[in-house]
């Protein structure tokens, strides 16, 4: 675990190779003062400190400069917007749309990418010829089932961007969260991006943004193919 500790700011725990990566890259583009925290995943799963932290013991998890930990990266965004966000630089274009783009990055697609996951790593640790067996299901799995569902929703999110965000002419909350879900499903090749030219050029906007550069030089590590 590496930290800052200023007070009178808030202080961001970050936890290397997850969604948290997102959090840490809108705190760069709102170029606010705060610490950071990294902590380092123990057999694949965040470490027993983070139960000081927050009850739950997951990341991210920021902590207000008034002490409030806030856990839930959609509501860490929408803190953090609604607190720093002084100029509405990342404001909804249209809160209902917003809001179900957010919604839909936390919970449709990224429940479907789960499924999966499971799956792969259930594989990958049984001991031969179980893991062969499971393969098979796996496959079976993403042909019946997580594959069409990808492309429904990719389908769907391809048609959304109808500007250069998902936002609208500026980068938002939905963009931010909407990113993880992206980046998981691109470093696991759960989902071919050529077919999605809008999707594949958005993913490459973000990237090159400084504030992403800057949140992946202060974060220990964004490795999702191998979790």
């Amino acid at each position: 675990m590496t930290s800052t500790n200023q007070p009178g700011i808030p202080t961001f725990h970050h936890l290397n190779n997850s969604q948290s990566q997102r959090i840490l890259w809108f705190l760069e583009e709102l170029g606010i003062e705060y610490n950071l925290v990294c902590h380092t995943r123990v057999d694949g799963r965040a470490p027993a400190e983070l139960k000081n932290v927050h009850f739950m013991g997951k990341a991210p998890v920021l902590v207000t400069s008034d002490n409030l930990p806030i856990a839930e990266s959609s509501a860490i965004l929408g803190y953090l917007i609604d607190t720093y966000d002084k100029e509405g630089r990342f404001a909804a274009q249209d809160k209902i749309r917003d809001e179900s783009l957010t919604s839909f990055a936390g919970s449709t697609i990224g429940t479907i990418g789960m499924i999966e996951l499971i799956f792969d790593v259930v594989a990958k640790k049984s001991p031969w010829p179980l893991s062969i067996l499971l393969g098979g299901v796996k496959s079976s799995v993403h042909k019946s089932f997580t594959g069409p569902e990808y492309a429904t929703q990719f389908e769907y999110l391809e048609k959304q961007l109808t500007d250069e965000w998902f936002n609208g002419k500026n980068l938002g909350r939905s963009d931010v969260m909407l990113s993880w879900p992206m980046d998981f499903l691109a470093a696991k090749k759960y989902v071919d991006f050529e077919k999605y030219p809008k999707i594949l050029q958005w993913r490459k906007k973000v990237q090159e943004r400084d504030a992403w550069k800057s949140a992946i030089e202060k974060g220990n590590g964004y490795d999702l193919a191998n979790i």
